[in-house]
């Protein structure tokens, strides 16, 4: 309670998010950034611009995503995971629900917010991980993740994880072939090796897992055997 009592005399801060007519100012209590967000703590400091004006600008950033991080900042540390992150995001299986939830992973992710991420991860294995996601959509969430966040990131994991299913369901010399829903290879839209590292381990793991056999015959199974 004395992080918010404090607020009351703390230095409010200005961040205007997005671009356009998305756009959006938001304001911020600077001490709630002390122990939830140090890369803002720092942001604001004497050190920099942002700290001295008072202001900063994060046009590449997602309003819905800021704002899903400014409720969780304003949460209490004591109150459970569960009452803080579920009401930011309905339970419905939506692609819409889906991508804001992607979009504030990222965000997470660019600034170091391992707790925040973490948490939408673990709500998001709850409730949207119950069904197979529709190709096109996984290609989109996949595409986003791998270009927007770090190797680090525990999102690029997971999705490495639904690549490796979907490449290993398919018969034959077509298992690099997403199910015949549209013939794409993965190589074909992704660039980044770690990431189709990522994706053929976990391949090797499951057919393990599973005893089933597998030829290597799509791209990346030629460059990383």
């Amino acid at each position: 309670m004395l992080i918010f009592a404090s607020a009351l005399t703390s230095e409010v801060v200005e961040i205007t998010v997005g671009q356009g007519d998305e756009q959006k100012t938001f304001y911020i209590h600077k001490i709630f950034f002390r122990t939830k967000a140090p890369i803002f703590d720092k942001m604001f400091s004497a050190s920099f611009k942002e700290g001295l004006t008072g202001s900063a600008t994060l046009p590449d950033d997602s309003c819905k995503a800021f704002t899903v991080f400014a409720k969780w900042l304003y949460s209490s540390k004591s109150k459970p995971t569960e009452l803080v992150i579920c009401p930011l995001f309905s339970h419905e299986r939506t692609s819409e629900i889906r991508w804001e939830m992607v979009e504030t992973i990222v965000f997470a992710d660019k600034y170091c917010l391992d707790q925040l991420s973490d948490e939408i991860m673990s709500l998001w294995i709850k409730y949207q991980a119950r069904g197979r996601l529709p190709f096109e959509e996984l290609k989109k969430i996949t595409s986003y993740i791998v270009a927007n966040s770090s190797d680090f990131c525990k999102a690029r994991d997971f999705f490495a994880y639904l690549w490796a299913i979907e490449m290993l369901r398919g018969p034959g010399k077509n298992n690099c072939k997403l199910n015949g829903d549209g013939g794409d290879d993965l190589d074909e839209f992704i660039s980044d090796d770690n990431f189709s590292k990522k994706v053929f381990n976990k391949m090797r793991s499951l057919a393990s897992q599973t005893k089933e056999k597998w030829q290597p015959v799509c791209e990346i199974g030629r460059a990383h055997v």
